[in-house]
């Protein structure tokens, strides 16, 4: 076979027409991509994750025998001096049915920098008020607190302190809180409000229910000193394990003993579950309790005087414990067990 020459002439007629014809084709194939056409079906977008929900509060029913101060330090106070509670939030007082005494409500407050955490807290009280500076008729003082930056508002009834203001507003958000807290004094006593979680949770916020005080007897072997302190996540938290909600209810007794539960409430089971697995396979030093408190339970060593059973229920981790220098008087994993059998199913 011969080689062509490179003198042979070049058939341009032919060449043009190929050239038409790989043109056709390629805007062909383009049109074909663009169009989505031959190419696997595009996976729906995910699905907008669902927004956090927040504690709902609820009126106080009732006469009011005195000052409560979470009806004096009402979210609406804190929201108007453009604060926002950074997790929990905390009320004491005496127990429900006891004489009236001192009550206290708050908590941390924006956004914490390392070692120094904003809070805000009203104690209703009686204060000695000397000064002349009033706000809806109430006379007021105001003074330094212990810390740098920190302040204390005295007012005849009640007090009020604020940490690390110049983290949270300074001078314009005390002007505002000394002004809804004053509002709110000489409106006069109201009833302690009550609290609720929305949906997907649908349940009231009240976490003294899983630990009432024949409970509390019973464990320890005294009566509480007829105080009880209560705590509530303001708003739904996001973490690794899912979207929660956590409140917990502590009693004492006159001998130094403590008693504390803390539930911690998922949107969904399968969260609850994996955490309280997690947690009891490698917290150092806690065993499984030979008599399991529901599918998944375990117990921590005894330290400091401080002794804990944590437990699975449903979409609630919960956590029962003891601090006292002695033993308990009672059975703390037969406690864990009232705790969990009385837990909503």
């Amino acid at each position: 076979m011969t080689e062509p020459s490179a003198d042979a002439p070049v058939n341009w007629k032919f060449l043009g027409s190929l050239a038409a014809v790989v043109v056709v084709a390629l805007v062909a194939i383009v049109a074909w991509l663009v169009s989505g056409a031959g190419l696997p079906a595009a996976s729906p977008p995910p699905p907008p994750e669902p927004a956090l929900v927040d504690l709902q509060i609820i009126a106080g029913s009732g006469a009011a025998t005195g000052f409560d101060a979470c009806a004096v330090l009402t979210p609406d106070v804190v929201t108007a001096a453009g604060l926002k509670y950074a997790s929990l939030f905390a009320a004491d007082g005496p127990e429900p049915g006891k004489a009236p005494g001192e009550t206290s409500c708050g908590g941390p407050v924006g956004t914490p920098v390392p070692d120094l955490v904003p809070m805000v807290l009203l104690t209703v009280s009686g204060h000695r008020v000397t000064g002349s500076a009033t706000s809806h008729g109430i006379r007021y003082d105001r003074h330094p607190g212990a810390g740098f930056d920190d302040v204390e508002v005295d007012f005849p009834m009640a007090g009020l302190k604020v940490t690390h203001t110049g983290l949270v507003g300074g001078e314009a958000m005390l002007a505002k809180l000394v002004d809804g807290v004053a509002a709110n004094l000489a409106a006069g006593p109201k009833p302690a409000p009550g609290y609720r979680y929305p949906a997907p949770y649908d349940l009231p916020a009240k976490p003294c229910d899983a630990l009432p005080v024949a409970l509390f007897t019973t464990l320890t072997g005294r009566p509480t000193d007829g105080k009880v302190g209560e705590s509530r996540t303001a708003r739904e938290a996001f973490s690794v394990s899912g979207d929660r909600i956590e409140m917990s209810c502590t009693r004492a007794s006159a001998a130094q003993e403590t008693v504390t539960v803390t539930q911690t409430i998922y949107r969904h089971a399968d969260s609850a579950v994996a955490e309280a697995q997690f947690l009891c396979g490698n917290e150092p030093g806690w065993t499984a309790l030979p008599v399991p408190v529901g599918d998944h339970s375990c117990a921590s060593p005894a330290v400091g005087g401080r002794s804990l059973i944590l437990f699975h229920a449903g979409r609630e981790r919960v956590l029962l414990e003891y601090h006292a220098e002695h033993p308990p008087a009672g059975d703390l994993a037969a406690a864990a067990r009232a705790i969990h059998d009385a837990l909503p199913a």
